[in-house]
């Protein structure tokens, strides 16, 4: 059993390397055909370029690696089945039952040492790729602006460079109700504190105006750093402890974040949903041998588990609408192409072949 386990697992992994190959070649490839139109703005040179693309390597495979699961294991038992190899095993008393829960365990195993690792690497990669990209093309000229209300306080950043660089800042300071003063910025940067340059001052009661060159504010005194991290990146370049953190702090503080906790438990469950569009693919490789041919057996099987990521992301957003908390959101969405799968499995296989 340890041999036939070993080999379906080899023809897996050939499978899942010649997908994965495939697929972030093409999703480079458009990224970089994408970002030719940046080329020679500022600083965005070829060499940055490379270097943005480079960094984006693990996230994009964290993107994609569940497309390539289901596109390997079609192809690997797609190529057992056609050459009945599939029909051994059964010969030999392994049923088509097991041969799926060893497909499934597979992918889970394969799964979770991917989305594990690419937690730690690719939410720091990403961030510095697009950190990179900004900084390069001095993204003062984009229309990413900031309002945040404190307590006695209202600021406005018009260019945010990363969530480390700021400029063109404006602080309004509100005493019972009224206007107090004004504190503008050129630039202010992060490294625990918030140290802002090329100040000015303006106060509206002594109707006076004060210079400075620096002037250092808290981050609680000023936009809160978990805020500009969480709202400047896109959510899925968040790693599940950033995110985790991020749901604390607006939790605790009553901002509606769920759109954030959606996407925390969808990484949560990824390897789950790895699960999923595998169960809902592999079923058309044990349909009867002549009912269709093998290259429709596999499109068929692919496409219908590239249905369960597009139609759960409308089904998670519905549940959304309607108040739905995220985690139950994402449990229904799970819960119905699960038994979706078993649908399958009993049209399509369990009523053709013995078990």
């Amino acid at each position: 059993m340890t041999k036939i386990f070993l080999y379906m697992f080899r023809k897996y992994l050939i499978g899942f390397t010649l997908a994965i190959s495939i697929l972030l070649s093409i999703n480079l490839l458009i990224i970089f055909l994408s970002e030719l139109k940046n080329l020679g703005i500022s600083q965005y040179d070829l060499i940055l370029l490379v270097k943005y693309i480079i960094f984006l390597v693990p996230q994009n495979i964290l993107d994609i690696f569940p497309y390539a699961l289901l596109i390997g294991s079609m192809i690997a038992f797609g190529s057992m089945s056609h050459h009945s190899e599939i029909v051994a095993l059964n010969s030999i008393g392994i049923g088509i039952k097991k041969i799926i829960f060893i497909i499934l365990f597979q992918t889970f195993f394969i799964s979770i040492i991917i989305s594990f690792s690419g937690n730690h690497f690719a939410s720091d990669s990403a961030i510095h790729a697009q950190n990179i990209k900004n900084i390069a093309l001095n993204k003062n000229t984009n229309n990413k602006e900031v309002w945040f209300k404190g307590k006695n306080t209202i600021i406005n950043v018009k260019n945010v460079l990363t969530e480390y660089n700021l400029k063109n800042i404006e602080i309004y300071y509100i005493d019972n109700g009224m206007m107090s003063s004004i504190v503008t910025a050129d630039k202010g940067t992060y490294n625990k504190e918030w140290n802002l340059e090329s100040i000015k001052i303006i106060d509206i009661n002594s109707n006076k105006i004060i210079n400075k060159k620096s002037l250092t504010i808290s981050s609680d005194n000023f936009i809160p750093f978990q805020v500009l991290k969480s709202s400047f990146h896109k959510k899925r370049y968040h790693s599940i402890q950033d995110l985790y953190t991020n749901i604390a702090y607006f939790d605790e503080r009553g901002i509606y974040y769920e759109d954030h906790k959606i996407v925390f438990w969808q990484k949560i469950f990824l390897p789950f949903s790895c699960c999923i569009i595998v169960f809902i693919g592999i079923p058309f490789l044990f349909t009867k041998a002549r009912s269709t041919n093998q290259s429709q057996r596999i499109i068929y099987g692919i496409l219908f588990g590239i249905t369960y990521f597009v139609i759960s992301s409308i089904l998670i957003n519905a549940f959304l609408i309607l108040n739905i908390p995220a985690l139950v959101s994402v449990l229904i969405s799970m819960g119905i192409f699960i038994m979706f799968g078993f649908l399958l499995f009993n049209r399509l296989v369990k009523t053709n072949i013995p078990i």
